[in-house]
């Protein structure tokens, strides 16, 4: 277009020339051949002289683009089949590792590294396979040669990170993860993994500080959250213990009353709160804890505590009131634990009438440890040492009946 215009425009003005310049201009091809030819004729051949010379360029200079295009496209389209044959080569060998056919991925990798030295995927997945094949040294090497060529692939530094962890060489392990970490704040598998290797170690103190940050990147997943604060609860509860064993009971004390407020269904917490204090010289303290405990769990295992702490209370009507209300005819089978503790509480405290009673209101076919404790409500209050033993030693079964089975989950 832009030569269409630049030719029209030599002709308008070649026409305008030849107007004012009507004459022949005379033309010398030899010095005695000469030509004479109107102005406007010599102006003409001129310009489409140069029309034609800028038509040859341009066409030149197409087909020369062309020809590189072609060239470039064909090797691209040669490096590109090149690739995806070592792409097919590359899936081919991670299939065969998933598969546990090491040795066949082994061998295919190894075409693609010969082929592609620096191939990343091809690297680190060979680390794997040495790994697995029990060569870690070598598998660590083969993952930091990856890393020198991309150190920020994240895949490859948990490969390496997990090559540390089953050589047992937990510093590195830990400092990989730290390091993953410190470059991926807000991701959550590293703090994951962070966490998990500390829990190896069972350090408490990381653990739960790695715990506090993997929380607020769960909110906006509301399951996952409440699964990873009941764990919270969990790890503060095995703190606890491990200070109770240690000696530290104050210590002790408030990790079960952080266990608890971070998740108030945890058992073992509550259970645990109450023996510290119990063991401490606190007895009724023990049993308030003991019976919230039971409120928040329904585990009866807490009342279990309370009820061996009753032994030497002398009025035990607030426990006899909670076992009442628990009892639910429409539920004979769940109720029954209850209908056998309350009638070992009677009978603890001398009222063989009251367990007689509630033991016969509440009958249960077959039901051995009601006959035995319905039996030693039948029996004469003068029987001696005979009846005391007797009476432990459906007590110690009553109670490994009713904690055999946690009302709530841990």
């Amino acid at each position: 277009m832009k030569h269409i215009f630049f030719s029209i425009l030599f002709v308008f003005i070649s026409i305008y020339i030849a107007f004012l310049n009507p004459h022949e201009s005379t033309f010398h091809l030899t010095q005695s051949q000469t030509v004479k030819l109107p102005t406007v004729v010599l102006l003409l051949v001129a310009v489409f002289a140069g029309v034609l010379f800028s038509v040859a360029i341009f066409w030149t200079s197409n087909i020369k683009n062309s020809f590189s295009r072609w060239r470039s496209t064909l090797q691209k389209n040669r490096s590109e089949k090149k690739r995806e044959r070592f792409e097919s080569l590359y899936k081919k060998a991670e299939n065969f590792f998933l598969s546990g056919r090491k040795e066949k991925a082994l061998s295919l990798v190894d075409k693609v590294l010969e082929a592609s030295p620096a191939h990343i995927s091809a690297l680190s997945l060979k680390g794997k396979i040495l790994c697995a094949q029990g060569e870690k040294v070598l598998a660590a090497s083969f993952q930091k040669k990856a890393l020198e060529h991309e150190p920020q692939n994240i895949s490859v530094l948990f490969d390496l990170a997990t090559t540390y962890s089953q050589a047992d060489q937990i510093e590195n392990h830990i400092s990989l993860l730290k390091k993953i970490h410190r470059d991926n704040p807000k991701a959550l598998q590293p703090l994951i993994r962070l966490r998990d290797a500390f829990l190896k170690q069972e350090d408490w103190k990381n653990i739960l500080a790695t715990q506090d940050k993997i929380l607020p990147l769960m909110r906006d997943k509301k399951e996952e959250w409440e699964k990873e604060l009941k764990n919270k609860s969990r790890y503060l509860f095995a703190r606890g213990k491990q200070n109770l064993e240690q000696g530290k009971n104050d210590p002790a004390i408030s990790d079960f009353k952080q266990a608890i407020k971070s998740w108030n269904k945890n058992s073992d917490a509550h259970l645990f709160l109450g023996d510290v204090y119990l063991k401490t010289g606190k007895p009724k303290v023990a049993i308030k804890k003991w019976l919230a405990g039971f409120e928040k769990t329904r585990n009866i295992a807490c009342l279990v505590r309370v009820q061996k702490a009753y032994l030497e209370k002398e009025d035990p009507q607030d426990l006899v009131e909670i076992y009442q209300e628990a009892i639910d005819p429409n539920q004979p089978e769940e109720s029954y634990k209850f209908v056998l503790l309350l009638a070992l509480l009677h009978l603890e405290h001398k009222q063989a009438e009251k367990a007689k009673s509630i033991l016969e209101e509440n009958l249960s076919e077959n039901e051995l440890l009601g006959s035995l404790l319905l039996a030693q409500a039948d029996k004469p209050t003068n029987n001696g040492s005979s009846s005391d033993t007797s009476l432990h030693l459906i007590r110690d079964a009553v109670f490994q009946l009713s904690t055999s089975t946690k009302d709530t989950p841990n």
